[in-house]
């Protein structure tokens, strides 16, 4: 079935047969891991189309079997489940439901879990993720999250830094003085923000440049000057 939905008019047919209620049954309760795994691969596929979206998240076991999967999974199984919950999150009404599955904390573990070997795709949903208030507010109550954003400004890919940087930016204009202050009390990140913003890519250079203003305004103390 996967191979039949990388066609997008594959995808439409497949839709409207109802095959999606059967690869989510696949999904959770799959024989194999690979079956799952499998299924993960073909929501995947067919979520790139905005009408799937809609309706895969309107499949109320839909979004937990692929959190579930993100868990279990080989990282070849986490990483389409993890895509899979991106093309899902573009659409913004299903981004409360990925966060109300349990998915901001599993992707966090990912972030921590060198094994898994999907860093960028889970800092990829989590950017999204970001843009709603149940995910904000989850992401911003994680003490394990600025800390590993920070280390990924120096060693992430040219993506992992621009979506750590969104992240920080993100969670920075909320909090700005708790955010900024658990910045530079850590004696990593404005070398690595200064260094993003002078060679980075265009998007890390603009974000980081943007994150510095941000920290300068709030930092009253002059040993904080940046």
């Amino acid at each position: 079935m996967f191979n039949l939905s990388i066609y997008d008019n594959n995808k439409v047919l497949l839709m409207s047969a109802g095959a999606v209620d059967k690869i989510v049954q696949v999904l959770e309760q799959g024989r194999t891991m690979e079956a799952r795994e499998n299924a993960a691969a073909t929501i995947f596929s067919l979520s790139m189309l905005d009408d799937c979206k809609v309706q895969i998240g309107a499949r109320p076991r839909a979004v937990p079997a692929l959190v579930l999967l993100l868990k279990e999974g080989t990282p070849i199984g986490k990483r389409d489940a993890a895509t899979a919950l991106f093309n899902l999150a573009v659409y913004n009404p299903n981004k409360s439901i990925i966060v109300s599955s349990g998915a901001v904390d599993v992707l966090i573990e990912l972030l921590m879990d060198d094994k898994a070997s999907i860093t960028d795709d889970a800092l990829s949903v989590l950017a999204l993720l970001l843009g709603c208030s149940q995910g904000l507010k989850e992401i911003r109550n994680s003490r394990e999250l600025v800390p590993l954003l920070i280390d990924l400004l120096r060693f992430g890919s040219v993506k992992g830094k621009e979506n750590s940087i969104t992240l920080l930016l993100g969670l920075c204009k909320e909090e700005t003085e708790v955010v900024a202050r658990r910045l530079l009390a850590n004696p990593r990140s404005v070398p690595s923000l200064q260094s993003l913003a002078a060679h980075g890519s265009l998007r890390a250079r603009r974000k980081a440049d943007a994150l510095l203003r941000l920290l300068n305004r709030c930092c009253s103390q002059p040993h904080h000057s940046l």
